[in-house]
């Protein structure tokens, strides 16, 4: 009768143990805030950003700031790697060649090519964009961004 009991003491433990295995590793839910996929697009001047750096910030603080790229005015953040829920401060930043060689303090035999923010300030440093990530929402976004700070234009230098 001992070894009954034992046996069944023996496999509840398992089935307990078993148990706890698969809470504690939370059966394959994400670990952290909930997060929700977001999408949409980027317009500079009217012409789709063609390519760039989203970021969304949550305005309540924290640390799930989260980033994305921006291709041919467009970006996607699956789920795992989107926002937390809420209001977001959003910036977008891209870069655009100048033509110019640089030096290049690591090889100076090797200059970089400049490349200059294109985006105002008030949509990066300063920005106004907003986002508000909801649960289960489309979270659809469409940015449309005026003020273009294009790479300057070289002059041409008329010597008579």
């Amino acid at each position: 009768m001992l070894r009954l009991n034992t046996l069944r003491a023996s496999s509840s433990l398992r089935a307990s143990t078993v148990l706890l295995a698969l809470v504690a590793a939370g059966c394959g839910a994400q670990e952290g805030p909930p997060r929700e996929p977001v999408a949409g697009v980027v317009t500079l001047d009217g012409q789709p950003l063609e390519k760039g750096l989203i970021t969304f910030t949550p305005e309540a603080g924290g640390e799930l700031v989260v980033s994305g790229l921006i291709v041919d005015g467009a970006f996607n953040l699956p789920r795992d790697e989107g926002p937390g829920l809420g209001p977001h401060r959003v910036d977008v930043w891209s870069k655009k060649a100048t033509g110019k060689a640089v030096k290049n303090p690591d090889d100076p035999e090797n200059p970089n090519e400049e490349r200059v923010e294109i985006v105002p300030p008030r949509y990066n440093l300063r920005s106004e964009l907003k986002a508000d990530v909801v649960q289960g929402g489309e979270n659809r976004f469409t940015y449309e961004l005026t003020g273009s700070k294009a790479a300057p234009k070289k002059i041409a230098s008329s010597r008579r």
